[in-house]
């Protein structure tokens, strides 16, 4: 269990890196006591949760990666601030947050079991008893998934084990300019999300969204790079290099999220196409 701490409302240096001052983020919380056998909200209140520069970092990716390295000894994980569009404030400075969640939680929960339940829901039309199914919608469907089909998800791509090169790499990081940067006390990437009280506004926890992050970390070695309103961003440093694991893990992705890649609910095809053209970065959305 990580056992760091928040750095205080200031300036910060974290070995070589040197960064503005950056100020406390906190989660909305509701305090509880039973009655009759239930738990009632009885309060509110707000717990700290990140640590964010107020301005924008210089060459941000480097210094994210930087961070990256020493998160062993310093137990804080770093990301880039996304915000909403046209409305910048959000959810940083207006600090839509909510009640943390125990990453140990997250030992319970299966991304083969996520990706299938989402996979089946987006699957399958709701019918009333005597209806059935549109057939327009279901030839939409087999456009959309193919090469598979709604009834079997193809369940979780295998690993890859070769390592984006330095050059490579580098060129990314350096690609994303100036950004505002966030530090979250985490054992991993993708703890971040609960810890924070990040939801995504179609679902009621990041407890689902995390356990495939986490997923995606052992196999992919993708990292959560930025997070915004309702949107999040991956460095994946071992992406998938055959077609057969690109289209498997476009199924993952098309499963996971409500867009991908600023292209919508597209194309199992289509989403695979852009996995092969940008490999190491991985955006998505939900609605």
């Amino acid at each position: 269990m990580n056992t760091a701490s928040l750095p205080e409302d200031g300036q910060l240096s974290i070995g070589p890196v040197s960064l503005p001052a950056g100020k406390k983020i906190r989660a909305k919380t509701w305090s509880t006591r039973r009655e009759g056998g239930r738990l009632v909200p009885v309060g509110f209140g707000e717990q700290p949760v990140a640590w964010v520069t107020r301005e924008a970092v210089p060459d941000a990716g480097r210094v994210w990666a930087a961070l990256s390295d020493a998160q062993q000894k310093t137990g804080l994980i770093p990301f880039l601030l996304g915000t909403l569009r046209r409305e910048p404030s959000r959810p940083w400075d207006s600090e839509e947050f909510h009640s943390p969640l125990d990453p140990r939680e997250l030992d319970q929960v299966e991304a083969a079991d996520v990706l299938q339940k989402r996979w089946d829901g987006e699957t399958h039309e709701y019918l009333e008893p005597g209806e059935t199914e549109d057939p327009e919608f279901l030839q939409h469907l087999a456009m959309t998934l193919a090469p598979f089909s709604r009834d079997h998800f193809p369940g979780l791509a295998t690993g890859e084990d070769t390592v984006m090169g330095p050059e490579q790499l580098d060129e990314i990081l350096g690609s994303l300019g100036a950004r505002r940067l966030g530090l979250v006390p985490a054992d991993r990437p993708a703890d971040v999300l609960p810890l924070l009280g990040w939801t995504p506004s179609d679902q009621s926890s990041a407890l689902p969204v995390a356990a495939v992050l986490r997923s995606w970390e052992d196999r992919f070695g993708a990292r959560l790079l930025e997070i915004g309103f309702a949107e999040i961003r991956l460095l994946v440093q071992r992406p998938p290099r055959s077609l057969e694991a690109v289209q498997q893990v476009a199924a993952e992705h098309w499963a996971f999220a409500d867009e991908y890649d600023n292209i919508g609910q597209a194309p199992v095809s289509d989403i695979a196409a852009a996995l092969l053209n940008q490999p190491a970065l991985w955006q998505f959305w939900w609605d």
